[in-house]
Parts: structure tokens; sequence; C-alpha cells
């Protein structure tokens, strides 16, 4: 069974889920693809999980930072333009 990107399992795509859609707000429709990536990229920045979860203000930055950077590098799905 796939995961729904709107309802994710894991504690992280939750997170991130939430850190996007205030940071980018409808700009975007990550999928888990997306998230996997910006987790990979998180971790070899020195980001922690575990100090996310423990309300580390620094880590919680980087995660940020570097949701931010792959949007400007085209690495999260893009909501589609309905040409308004």
């Amino acid at each position: 069974m796939a995961a729904d990107p709107k309802s994710p399992l894991r504690a992280d795509h939750r997170f991130l889920q939430t850190v996007v859609s205030t940071t980018l707000g409808g700009k975007v429709n990550p999928m888990p693809a997306d998230f996997d990536r910006i987790t990979r990229v998180f971790h070899q920045s020195g980001g922690s999980w575990e100090r996310i979860f423990h309300g580390s203000p620094g880590d919680i930055a980087l995660l940020k930072k570097t949701v931010k950077l792959a949007y400007e590098h085209d690495m999260l799905t893009k909501s589609p333009d309905w040409g308004a």
C-alpha cells in the first residue's frame, strides 16, 4: 500500500509536510520521494531528526534552509499552474 502524500505515515515526513506547507505555501505538492531527498540532504548537512524532535532550534533552521534550497533547485514537485 502506497503512502498517501496528504497523510504520511513516517514522523519525519509529517514534520516535513508541515515545514513545507508553512515555508512554501501552495507552491509545491511534495511526494514521498521529495521528502526522502530532503531528509538525505539534511543528514548530509549534519542535521538530526532526534534533535529536531527534542526541539533543537539549530536543526529546525537547517531543515527550513534545506527545504528552501530544494525548492530553489527544483527538487520538489511543483503544484500545477492552472493559468489563472
